[in-house]
């Protein structure tokens, strides 16, 4: 289950495992969904994206480590590379039960198959996946590719997905609507597959606009880590 804390999203499975297409953004709620536990309780964070070369955790795993985090990533020079260089310390972060863990899983169906190999080390009844959504995104744009994608996944992964997460947004000029746009459209998500929503990230400087016009979701402002290489 998740629940509220001073109106904000916050986890109760000791592992957290956001997936999602390209552009989802799912690597931004994993880190701040790590900080978010940070304040409470050791954590791990642990990225198994292989996918994306430009948005991973481990580009900003500097200043998460100055923040007390505990980042796992492929080490050395093998920190940038496109390939699945995976260190063993993944399956020792899975067998300790004296902190919490979040896993960014890269990408799309492809890069889920890395959780795959993982999937006999998770232990049952203590982890969650959280599929992200960004509607403004053209692999997800549609109720019929939000359907794919997620069943992609989890044949991918082998894994269920617990929960839907709402990053619905278009950059610096999100506007509170276009964020409930895309929570509507999950809504009919949440009812044909039984699995609810999370909460939904967004923009600090929108937040109170977004719960305004949806009261009951819990809401995670975001603080934004991954830029291009070129900003």
């Amino acid at each position: 289950m998740v629940r509220l804390v001073g109106r904000c999203f916050y986890p109760d499975k000791r592992i957290n495992i956001f997936v999602g297409p390209l552009g989802s953004g799912k690597t931004e709620l994993a880190i701040n969904t790590a900080l978010v536990l940070a304040e409470k309780v050791p954590v791990a964070l642990v990225d198994l994206d292989v996918i994306n070369p430009y948005y991973r955790v481990r580009r900003v795993k500097a200043e998460l480590a100055a923040r007390g985090m505990n980042v796992v990533c492929p080490p050395g020079n093998m920190s940038l590379a496109d390939v699945p260089a995976l260190p063993p310390a993944i399956t020792a972060v899975l067998a300790r039960d004296d902190l919490r863990e979040v896993f960014d899983v890269g990408g799309d169906d492809i890069g889920a198959r890395v959780l795959g190999r993982f999937r006999p080390f998770l232990p049952a009844e203590q982890y969650a996946v959280f599929f992200v959504v960004n509607t403004c995104r053209p692999q997800v744009a549609t109720l019929t590719d939000i359907h794919r994608m997620v069943d992609r996944v989890e044949r991918a992964a082998r894994v269920r997905i617990d929960y839907l997460v709402n990053n619905t947004n278009l950059g610096l000029e999100t506007e509170a609507a276009t964020v409930i746009a895309g929570r509507r459209m999950l809504d009919s998500v949440v009812r044909a597959r039984g699995v609810p929503l999370a909460f939904t990230g967004v923009r600090p400087e929108i937040a109170e606009a977004v719960r305004a016009l949806d009261p009951v979701t819990p809401v995670l402002p975001l603080k934004l880590f991954m830029r291009p290489p070129w900003e």
